[in-house]
């Protein structure tokens, strides 16, 4: 079965040079990865510098469909009361089937899919709360993914796209302080 789809994506990529493309993916999410919370006087605070970015692979399928594969990385940084700063990565690995509506020079899409996503280069104090608010429960979890954008086409950069993706994430990353709905606008560019 694997065999028989490898060789129909490879056939579909054959027929339209055109049929791949790579980019960057940039933006800003409407919601942190932390919850501003306090529990038993702890207050946990999210420090997060609020941007998103990574590349992104884009292969066009037959009737308006697309696949889109991103590595996205996005910095994670709370505060537990008054003297611990923790910092950490979230990436993020979105795996989305898009349709895209209208003419090409000006096509509106909807997307769907999962996401891997998984917390890395946690800073040493993190490492150290084994119970409690912020411990670190998943590192890796599963999310879905679903969105809604346009792409305009351009000259010299192939297409220029503008989206707005929400994720909900399966698990808690960290005790009582992970925000399981994440929202961010995205704009990308593709060659």
């Amino acid at each position: 079965m694997r065999k028989l789809i490898l060789a129909a994506l490879v056939s579909v990529i054959g027929a339209n040079a055109q049929a791949i493309s790579v980019g960057l993916l940039a933006g800003v999410p409407f919601t942190d990865a932390i919850k501003t919370t306090t529990i038993n006087s702890l207050a946990a605070l999210p420090t997060s510098t609020n941007f998103v970015y990574g590349p992104t692979l884009q292969i066009n399928l037959p009737k308006k469909f697309r696949i889109e594969v991103d590595a996205l990385h996005r910095p994670v940084g709370f505060t537990l009361g008054p003297l611990l700063n923790l910092t950490a990565s979230e990436w993020r690995i979105p795996i989305l089937l898009q349709y895209r509506m209208g003419p090409k020079s000006f096509s509106p899409f909807i997307e769907g899919g999962v996401s891997y996503d998984h917390i890395s280069g946690l800073s040493a104090i993190l490492t150290t709360i084994k119970s409690g608010p912020g411990t670190l429960l998943n590192p890796s979890q599963a999310s879905v993914v679903l969105g809604a954008g346009i792409d305009i086409k351009i000259p010299v950069i192939r297409r220029i796209s503008a989206e707005l993706r929400f994720t909900r994430q399966s698990v808690a990353q960290f005790q009582d302080i992970s925000n399981l709905n994440q929202a961010e606008v995205l704009v990308g560019f593709h060659f």
